[in-house]
């Protein structure tokens, strides 16, 4: 039995995750390209343009109301990306770590992820898992810019 990590979304296979990854990359003009740094402060400031929020906080007051749990937060009704400053200002600076956080809040928003509540006889799958699906986008993603992914240690900024 798999055992989920978040909310029970609309499946989604890993194909369709990646055409989504790979053609963001593409829209936003991420690519991989090994001429020029990628500016990734104006990529995050080129967000609102289609209306995604990206809230940084200070990351004293990130401890006090996450108590460190967590290093990112989507609320998709509002188009809203949460991230502690560590994590902006790394990402920014194109650490990887920092950047896959990012990419994976905006795979919530991406994939268009909404708790899915109803009572099935069926066990959940793993492409039924938000986690799953936004930290694939992630990965699709930052394979696609040019940013070799490894597994993820979510306790790296704690």
């Amino acid at each position: 039995m798999y055992q989920m990590r978040g909310n029970r979304v609309s499946p989604m296979q890993e194909e369709e995750i990646a055409y989504r990854a790979i053609n963001f990359c593409n829209a936003i003009g991420l690519t991989t390209s090994k001429r020029r740094r990628k500016r990734y402060d104006m990529f995050f400031e080129s967000l609102s343009i289609y209306g995604v929020t990206l809230d940084v906080m200070e990351d004293k007051d990130w401890e006090a109301l996450t108590y460190d749990l967590t290093i990112g937060h989507c609320d998709p009704a509002s188009l809203t990306i949460t991230v502690p400053n560590k994590i902006y200002v790394n990402a920014c600076l194109g650490e990887e770590h920092a950047l896959a956080v990012i990419f994976h809040e905006l795979g919530h928003l991406l994939l268009g992820h909404k708790p899915v509540l109803h009572f099935s006889a069926k066990e959940p799958t793993r492409v039924e898992d938000a986690e799953w699906q936004a930290d694939t986008f992630a990965d699709i993603a930052l394979e696609a810019i040019g940013v070799r992914t490894q597994q993820m240690s979510f306790d790296f900024y704690m």
